[in-house]
């Protein structure tokens, strides 16, 4: 699943395009919101199905040595232990994952040529001759070798993440995140879920914050008037205005979110999307505003214990 700051970051783009754009085509503005996340699942299925490819590329390199002038007995009686991979077999009979990879008609057979370069600098790596040396093991190290080969072979070879970014040029700010989240997931697959591939952002979190900071609108401003009258509004950045309006929805509608990780979250929206003193703005007024929110009584958060809150935390 995607952390939250990723997703609170998308909206946010998506909040300020729509202020800038026609205001009144909120569903519209609601399916570009969803559909720019879809786009990021199909990196990620585009990830994993490069991950499959080399299941190909191991058996196709298997028969090109059979056909050598001269075979070894290596050559004509191969290991197979790394086709009959555990986790190549669940990516294989996922249904999810490759329903997705046959309706972006994924096809890497033009891209072959690069597969061979990685595919032969891993297989002479210590980590692939110590795994191909020893009898198959459980599903754990199973899966520690492929994701050994996704993570530093695959997503950190720079012709490979050109080749991505020539298919869809937004894919280029975004793949860092896309590739850690696709390799944490190859990481902490357990091998017992039904499915390997599921959606990987929250929905409803996202639709939840979209739309409730747009219809709260006249609202959210009342309460920031109210507490900057002396303030020119002209000379507040807009971005500014959107971020403290995120947070408010936050505040108000996700009671499972405690306050300190919502002040916390949008002060770094701050930073990292407005100008040099908006933090000190933001962190001010949305702290004075859950203030007078939580004496209203408005503010219903979720009791959760101190190992909960820490985990919430690095969300």
């Amino acid at each position: 699943m995607l952390n939250r700051h990723f997703l609170r970051a998308k909206v946010l783009q998506l909040l300020y395009a729509f202020q800038l754009n026609d205001c009144s085509d909120i569903e519209g503005h609601k399916k570009k919101l969803i559909d720019s996340f879809r786009h990021l699942e199909d990196l990620q299925i585009y990830l994993f199905s490069a991950l499959m490819e080399f299941h190909s590329i191991c058996e196709e390199r298997i028969e090109d040595n059979k056909q050598k002038m001269l075979p070894t007995v290596e050559d004509l009686n191969p290991k197979l232990k790394f086709l009959e991979n555990d986790l190549f077999k669940i990516l294989f009979e996922d249904n999810s994952l490759n329903e997705r990879i046959k309706k972006l008609k994924i096809n890497w057979s033009e891209d072959r040529d690069l597969f061979k370069t990685i595919f032969k600098r891993f297989i002479n790596s210590d980590s692939y001759k110590n795994y191909i040396s020893c009898d198959k093991g459980d599903f754990g190290s199973e899966r520690l070798i492929l994701v050994q080969l996704f993570k530093n072979y695959l997503i950190c070879n720079e012709q490979f993440f050109d080749l991505l970014c020539e298919k869809k040029l937004e894919w280029e700010s975004d793949y860092d995140i896309i590739a850690q989240n696709s390799l944490k997931r190859l990481k902490e697959y357990d091998g017992q879920s039904e499915d390997f591939f599921n959606e990987s952002f929250d929905k409803n979190y996202i639709t939840s914050m979209f739309l409730n900071t747009i219809n709260n609108d006249v609202e959210f401003m009342e309460l920031i008037n109210s507490r900057i009258q002396n303030w020119d509004m002209d000379r507040v950045a807009l971005m500014d205005i959107i971020i403290i309006k995120m947070g408010l929805t936050e505040l108000l509608y996700c009671p499972e979110i405690p306050v300190n990780v919502t002040l916390n979250e949008y002060v770094e929206l701050a930073k990292e999307f407005s100008t040099q003193k908006s933090k000190l703005f933001v962190n001010g007024l949305l702290d004075k505003l859950m203030v007078d929110l939580r004496a209203k009584g408005r503010i219903k958060k979720i009791e959760a214990n101190e190992d909960e809150t820490e985990k919430i935390n690095l969300i």
